[in-house]
This record gives structure tokens, sequence and C-alpha cells, in this order.
């Protein structure tokens, strides 16, 4: 179908930053097991831990 060609062009950039998003966001909370597995507390230690740097 052509007409599919030009929504997949579309579509790869988004699916693929989408998938880099989500690959970088679980090796960043696999290599940090220091921060809290509460998402509020992992927030302000987040924002701290930028604060020190």
């Amino acid at each position: 179908m052509p007409h599919l060609a030009p929504l997949t062009w579309a579509l790869a950039p988004l699916i693929f930053w989408f998938l880099l998003l989500t690959i970088s966001a679980s090796l960043w909370w696999s290599f940090t097991p220091s921060f809290p597995s509460c998402q509020t507390s992992s927030r302000q230690s987040s924002f701290s831990s930028w604060n020190w740097k």
C-alpha cells in the first residue's frame, strides 16, 4: 500500500525516540540502586543529586 509509507516514515522517529527513552530510563534505574523505590522520595533524591553536581 503506497498510502502507508508516509505514515510509517512519520511514526518511525517517534517509535525510535520512545524506545531510546525507555531503554535509557531502564538503564538509569538499574545503575542507580541507591535511590528509594518510592516515587516521591526518588524524585527528591534525584533533584538533590543534581544540586550536588
